[in-house]
């Protein structure tokens, strides 16, 4: 049975018996403790020493490591003050004067800037439920998810914007192509269709094309919120082989990794130290998709703490190739035609006797207007075929906007001299 410890009472009686010349083992016998705990009271008492608190004293967060080491970490964090304990940690490792020396890990690291420099620490806010979530894909390269980041300012005063692309099920960043989009000091436009094909030729021709893309519903992509015909987008993907996701209307949930994407990406490159200008912001994008992709200990998909490309080394490479300049002659008009041909539309005639497919206009005459109309496309015509609510036929139109020009926004350079291409720019007299 353990002994409690000595009262006090029997403190001073052990005081006195030792006064008396009473040996340790006599006290410990009249006590009924051990030797051990008389000789530790008699030296306490008779030194007159304070007893202490049992334990290892308390001497500060990062106490154990050189002073060198916390003074730079709290320096990154509040140079930094979006970048986590993990952004810290990589940094550190790269210090001159750093390296060899044993670092402290991501939670003693958070310990010492939530005590010293909590205005540095962002708040998180708790999760919210999303509803019902999109099918997941399941190997990578299987899905990208693409979004725009917009209004990141400049320090020349100007408005970017960055299409961001991501690997939900490898959490790699594709890329983050960054675009001048001002129109005034606070307003900025959107991206055109040919800015967003240009950053996805350069990641078809570095990953490897992937079997889907999703996107939201931004009318590039999907058109006015009336609209059912596919814009040149779908269809320019369409005739790629990629198909075309969407994800719910007003549902940014449907693309978690995308929407994720951006916040840690601004706290990387753009939210602590603003760029100069659109290039400066272009070589942080890139270093710090590198970065995040072959040396960030990410936790987003199954990474479990290792770097995307560490846990998923097949993600280099989607194994769809995309030999860059040979778009012209592996786009398929062919698929883009079959895609269409599973669709019919209805369309009520306006005043004039026309209908639009898109932005496209077709006129079928005054005889008709009012009247609702279907549409069907017919393939080996590579045309429109309209016909009465009664199934009659009305007219056969070639369809407009549907050449590999309109659809890809290319020029063959192998075309012979004279012959002549439409372009899908305006052209001034």
């Amino acid at each position: 049975m353990i002994r409690p410890p000595l009262t006090r009472a029997e403190q001073e009686e052990l005081i006195q018996r030792k006064h008396a010349g009473a040996s340790h083992a006599a006290v410990a016998q009249a006590l009924h403790c051990a030797p051990e705990t008389v000789r530790k009271h008699w030296k306490r008492l008779r030194h007159g020493l304070i007893r202490r608190k049992r334990g290892r004293p308390a001497r500060g967060i990062l106490s154990t490591y050189p002073e060198l080491i916390r003074q730079t970490a709290l320096s990154l964090k509040t140079r930094h003050p979006h970048w986590g304990p993990a952004n810290v940690l990589i940094a550190l490792r790269k210090q001159p004067a750093l390296l060899g020396e044993r670092l402290p890990s991501g939670s003693r690291l958070s310990a010492l800037f939530k005590a010293d420099c909590p205005e540095a620490v962002q708040s998180h806010q708790p999760r919210k439920g999303s509803g019902r979530r999109a099918v997941k894909p399941a190997v990578a390269h299987q899905r990208w998810q693409i979004d725009t980041k917009e209004k990141i300012r400049l320090g020349d005063g100007e408005l970017a914007s960055s299409l961001e692309i991501r690997d939900p099920v490898s959490a790699v960043m594709i890329a983050a192509q960054a675009f001048l989009t001002t129109r005034t000091p606070h307003t900025c436009r959107k991206l055109s269709l040919d800015e967003i094909r240009s950053s996805l030729r350069w990641a078809f021709g570095t990953w490897g094309q992937p079997v889907q893309i999703q996107t939201d519903h931004e009318d590039v992509y999907a058109g006015a919120p009336q609209s059912d015909f596919p814009m040149p987008f779908t269809l320019w993907l369409v005739g790629l082989g990629i198909e075309h996701v969407f994800s719910r209307r007003n549902r940014p949930t449907d693309q978690p990794h995308i929407e994720r994407n951006h916040r840690t990406l601004g706290d990387l490159s753009w939210k602590d130290q603003p760029p100069r200008d659109l290039a400066d912001l272009q070589a942080q994008l890139d270093t710090d998709c590198a970065r995040y992709n072959q040396e960030y200990p990410a936790h987003a998909a199954d990474c479990q703490g290792q770097p995307p490309l560490v846990r998923h080394p097949e993600a280099v490479y989607s194994g769809r190739p995309f030999p860059l300049g040979s778009e012209w002659t592996t786009f398929s008009l062919e698929r883009v035609d079959h895609y269409l041909a599973q669709f019919h539309w209805v369309r009520k005639v306006d005043s004039n006797g026309c209908v639009f497919l898109g932005d496209q206009r077709y006129s079928l005459g005054r005889t008709y207007r009012s009247q609702r109309v279907s549409a069907h496309y017919v393939p080996a015509q590579r045309a429109f075929r309209f016909d009465t609510e009664q199934g009659a036929w009305i007219k056969t139109l070639p369809a407009k906007g549907l050449e590999k020009t309109d659809l890809t926004g290319l020029i063959p350079q192998d075309l012979p001299v004279g012959v002549v291409v439409q372009l899908t720019l305006p052209w001034g007299g």
